[in-house]
C-alpha cells in the first residue's frame, strides 16, 4: 500500500525525471488550462455589488466582462467597444437603462443582445444594426451572479457546476461573502483548499484558540475508496472525507516534538473533523466550517493565467427567513473577520508562495507528490477528464 501511493512522486526521483513525469502525468488537459475550464459556469460577483442601472467589469477566465443590472436583471456583455477595443467599464456612459455607451467615440450597444444601437458621433453610420458584441448567459442565485464563459447554447445547467446542496431550498446563503484578488493561479488555489496536509498551516490560527477544536498537521490519504464523485448528470468533484486516512497529530525531529495544539481526548476540546469537497470548475465546500452545521463555499476564479478571484461565503440550512438573518448577522460579528483576516489568509500566503515555482519555472514537472497528494492527483485526473473545454488566450 505505501508503495503504491509513492508512486506518485516516483517518476521525478530518477535520473531524467522531468522529461519522465511529463511524458507519464495523465492529466495533460488540466496542465493546458492555465486560464481554466470554458464552457462552465463561474460567480463573477455578489448580487449587493451591482445596484439597479450600475455598471461593473469583471476579468473572467482571461475574457473582460461588463454587466449591468436593468429593470432588477443583470445582463452581461463582452467589456471591449467592437470600434476600437476600449473597456465601457473604464468610464462607463448608460443614457437608456437597456444601453452602455463607449466613452470614447460613443458607440451605443444594448446589453441585453449585444447588438450596435446607436453611434454619438455617426448617427446616420452603415454599422448601426450591423455589429454586434458578445453576450454572455447570466443567472442570479443564493446572493451570486453567474456567468456562463463559453460557447454552448443553450449551456449546461448551473446546478451542475456548483457544489452539491449549495442551491437547495432550506441552504441560506450568505448574502455579503467576501473576495480578494489573489496573487497566483487558479489551479494553486484548488489545489490548496482541500490538500490533506496544508492544515499544518493553520495549526497556530486564532481561529483554534478562540474555538478550541481538534486540528491535525495533517492526514496520511491511503485509499481512493469513495473519493471520486462523476455521474452522468451532476456535479463533478472529489469528497475528502470519502477516503480512508490517518490524522497526524504529532510528528519527532531530532527529539523535538512538534504537535497539534488541541488532540483529541484532551480537556475542553471539542472534535472537529470537517468534510472538504472540490468540485468542478472550481468551487469548494467545507462542511462543518468554523462549526458543526456551516458550510463555507468558496471559489478560485481565473482570472489571467497568474492571478484569480477568491471568493467566500457561508451558509447554513434554516427553517425559516427569520433564522437565515440571525446566521447572517453570526457570520458578521462572530466568525467573517476572524476566518478572512486569521485563517483563509494562510491558504492566501501559501498559493501566492508557490506562483514563482509553478508559474517561472517548471514546477508541474519538477514536484515531489507524497501521500496525502493522493486528493491533488485524484482532482487533477478528474479535471482533466471532465473540464469541457480548455480556455485559451485569443489569437
Amino acid at each position: 500500500m505505501l508503495q503504491e501511493e509513492e508512486r506518485l512522486g516516483a517518476a521525478e526521483t530518477s535520473e531524467g525525471g522531468v522529461a519522465e513525469a511529463q511524458r507519464s502525468r495523465p492529466w495533460p488537459r488540466y496542465l493546458e488550462a492555465a486560464l481554466g475550464f470554458r464552457n462552465h459556469w463561474y460567480p463573477a460577483l455578489f448580487s449587493h455589488e451591482l445596484g439597479e442601472g450600475a455598471c461593473r467589469g469583471v476579468d473572467l477566465l482571461g475574457e473582460p466582462v461588463l454587466l449591468k443590472r436593468v429593470n432588477g436583471a443583470v445582463y452581461a456583455v463582452h467589456d471591449r467597444c467592437a470600434h476600437r477595443g476600449t473597456r465601457f467599464s473604464a468610464r462607463p456612459e448608460c443614457y437608456t437603462a437597456d444601453t452602455v455607451t463607449c466613452w470614447y467615440h460613443g458607440f451605443t450597444y444594448n446589453v441585453k443582445d449585444g447588438r450596435l444601437v446607436a453611434i454619438i458621433t455617426d448617427p446616420t453610420s452603415a454599422l448601426v444594426g450591423k455589429l454586434q458584441i458578445k453576450i454572455y448567459p447570466v443567472q442570479e442565485r443564493k446572493g451570486l451572479v453567474f456567468v456562463f464563459i463559453g460557447d454552448l447554447d443553450p449551456p449546461p445547467p448551473l446546478e451542475e457546476d456548483l457544489q452539491p446542496g449549495l442551491l437547495d431550498a432550506d441552504m441560506a446563503v450568505m448574502p455579503r461573502g467576501e473576495q480578494q484578488v489573489v496573487a497566483s493561479n487558479w489551479r494553486l488555489a484548488a489545489e490548496n483548499g482541500f490538500d490533506a496536509a496544508h492544515i499544518y498551516i493553520h495549526r497556530n490560527s486564532p481561529l483554534l484558540t478562540q474555538t478550541r477544536v481538534t486540528l491535525p498537521l495533517g492526514a496520511v490519504m491511503y485509499s481512493r475508496e469513495g473519493m471520486v464523485v462523476a455521474e452522468a448528470s451532476g456535479p463533478k468533484g472529489i469528497v475528502k472525507g470519502a477516503g480512508k486516512r490517518t490524522p497526524i497529530w504529532e510528528a519527532e525531529i531530532e527529539g523535538v516534538k512538534v504537535a497539534a495544539r488541541f488532540q483529541p481526548g484532551q480537556e475542553g476540546v471539542t472534535p472537529f473533523a470537517p468534510d472538504v469537497s472540490m468540485w468542478l470548475p472550481c468551487g469548494l465546500v467545507v462542511d462543518g466550517f468554523p462549526i458543526q452545521g456551516t458550510y463555507q463555499f468558496e471559489w478560485y476564479v481565473p482570472i489571467d493565467e497568474r492571478s484569480h478571484r477568491y471568493v467566500v461565503t457561508w451558509g447554513r440550512r434554516v427553517p425559516s427567513e427569520v433564522e437565515a438573518e440571525r446566521f447572517f448577522q453570526e457570520i458578521d460579528t462572530r466568525w467573517k473577520d476572524l476566518i478572512v483576516n486569521e485563517f483563509n489568509n494562510d491558504d492566501v500566503a501559501a498559493r501566492e508562495g508557490m506562483e514563482a515555482f509553478y508559474s517561472e519555472g517548471d514546477g508541474w514537472q519538477r514536484e515531489h507528490l507524497f501521500r496525502p497528494d493522493l486528493l491533488i492527483t485524484e482532482w487533477r485526473k478528474l479535471a482533466n477528464t471532465y473540464g469541457r473545454d480548455i480556455q485559451r488566450r485569443p489569437l
